[in-house]
Formats: C-alpha cells, structure tokens, sequence
C-alpha cells in the first residue's frame, strides 16, 4: 500500500471513528451530562494515551508531558473545550449529520482567519468557497421558516472554535508532541469536567434549568456496567481518532485529506438513520451538499508562491 493510500485509509477510519463517537455521545444524552461522560472517559483516555506514548518510536513519555506545559498547547485544549460545548450544546435539537455539516463550515472560517493572519492567498476559488459555505448554512437552516432551528448557530461557533485551533496549531504548534498535545486536553478535560460534576451535584441549578438543557446541567447520575464499558469504548475511539488523524496529515497529500472529512457528512447521515431514527430532508441534503462542494473550494485552492529574495 503506497503512503497515498495509506493516508486515505487513515482519515476516511477517523472520520468513521468520529462518527460513531458522535452518535455514542447522542444516545448517551438522556441519561448522563456531557461533563459526567468527560469526566469518566478521559482517565481512560490518559492511560491509553501514556500508553502509545511510551511504544511510539523516538517519542517517548517525557516528550509528551514536555508538551502538556506548553502555553500555546495549553490555549489549544481551553479553545477545543469551548468547540465541545458549543457542538454537543445542539445535539437535542440537530441532527447528527445536520450538526456535522455546520461544524465543517470551519474550513472556510479557517481560509478567513489564515489570510488575516498568516497572509495565506484565498483567492477566487477560495472565495467562491466562502460564500457558498455560508449559502449552504442558510439552506440548511432556512431561517424564517417554520422549521428554523436557532440551535444551528452553536455548531457554526464550534466550527469557528475549530478553525482557530487549526491556525493555532499552524502557526505555533507545528513541532509539538502530538501524543502530548492530546494528554494536555484530555487532562484539563478531566478537571474542567470534574469540577462542573461537583458543582452540580451539590449546588444543583434550579429544576426547571434542568429540565431544559439537561445534557449540560444534570447532576452526577448512576452508571450501569455496560455503560462503564461504553465509556472504555469511546476512550479508546478518541485515542484513535487522536493518532490516526495525525498520521493521516502526515503521510497523505493534505488536500486530499481536509477533502476526505467530509466523508463525515455520509458516515454521520447513515449512522444517524439507522441507529437514531433520523430522516434528513432534501434542504438538508442540499445544504449539506453545497457545504461539501464549498470545503474542496477551499481546500483545493491555489496555493501563494513564496517569494525569493534576489
């Protein structure tokens, strides 16, 4: 298998992997908060994690924890947090395909954010790609319609989040350890989440909060074993999606890759039909569609050549 290929495989297993992960977090929703699942997974996805650390070649532990106190590394694991918050915040109310094709809206913030900057060119074709991300936003979620979901503004946001991670990690982060990167959030994961369970166990909002946004604000609930063994599950999904994502970047043509996660769009929809009962309709594929078509825009855009000094 050449490295093409392999690089293919790698990301189209990720975005499966994400997928899956996604639609797990779904189903867990009406029974747990989403901090009581951080909390829970990520001491699992710590050991996992020191784990491929310590077999990784010219890597290594120390390397890894090196990097958990970079400040960049630690500014990166705060902004995925809030990516977190923002995205799962719509899962009652989108679906999950819905919900992926507004978070993939991020290349095109990243385009934005990469020519103010780091004086990328975007160029037409990037910015054909621009307006025609934000016209497949609108198609999805219609607003003024009786079936507007004002909920479709949080993945957009967390698509934002996304992108300021991506130009973060360009711009300052190209050479850290990226075993130790994933520690640095799955750690500062665990205390953020542990300290929000603890805050909502014992000083519980009012009821009727509650009641409304319940995937945020339950208190800490009891767990079944098979749920303990899900939770497992999805530590290791995320140590998974972690290195293949990686390995994809750096053994696969770029463009290829960042056009390939929309293949999330296609695991997400099948995933979320057959699993979650969810029927999208022609203006979400469409939108969803015109999403795609303007992420490879901008991801396939021309690149500036860098000038040489005489």
């Amino acid at each position: 298998m050449t490295k093409d290929l392999a690089g293919v495989f790698a990301i189209l297993t990720t975005v499966l992997l994400m997928a899956i992960t996604d639609a797990l977090i779904k189903v867990f929703m009406g029974d747990v908060s989403l901090w009581q699942l951080f909390l829970t997974r990520s001491p699992f996805a710590l050991v996992l994690l020191l784990a491929i650390a310590a077999v990784l070649p010219g890597r290594g532990i120390g390397s890894a924890l090196a990097a958990m106190r970079d400040p960049w590394v630690l500014l990166r694991s705060f902004i995925v947090i809030l990516m977190y918050l923002f995205m799962y915040m719509s899962f009652p109310y989108l679906h999950l395909a819905v919900m992926g094709a507004a978070v993939l809206i991020a290349p095109i913030f990243t385009a934005l954010m990469s020519a103010l900057l780091l004086r990328d060119r975007v160029g037409v074709r990037g910015w054909i790609g621009v307006a025609m991300g934000f016209i497949g936003v609108l198609v999805i979620s219609r607003p003024g319609s009786d079936v507007f979901q004002p909920a479709i503004v949080l993945p957009v946001i967390a698509g934002l989040c996304y992108s300021v991670t991506a130009v973060l990690t360009r711009a300052k982060l190209q050479q850290v350890n990226t075993i130790g990167v994933a520690l640095s959030l799955n750690a500062i994961l665990m205390m953020f989440s542990g300290v929000l369970v603890l805050a909502l166990t014992f000083a519980p909002p009012p009821e009727a909060w509650v009641e409304q946004f319940p995937f945020m604000l339950r208190a800490w609930a009891p767990m079944s074993r098979p749920e303990w063994g899900i939770i497992v599950i999805m530590a290791a999904l995320t140590c998974g999606i972690t290195v293949l994502l990686t390995l994809a970047y750096q053994i696969g043509q770029t463009v290829v890759i960042a056009t390939l996660e929309y293949s999330y769009l296609i695991f997400a929809g099948v995933i979320g039909f057959l699993f979650l009962g969810e029927v999208l309709d022609g203006f979400s594929v469409l939108g969803m569609m015109i999403l795609t078509g303007a992420g490879v825009l901008v991801s396939t855009r021309p690149k500036a050549v860098p000038r040489t000094d005489p």
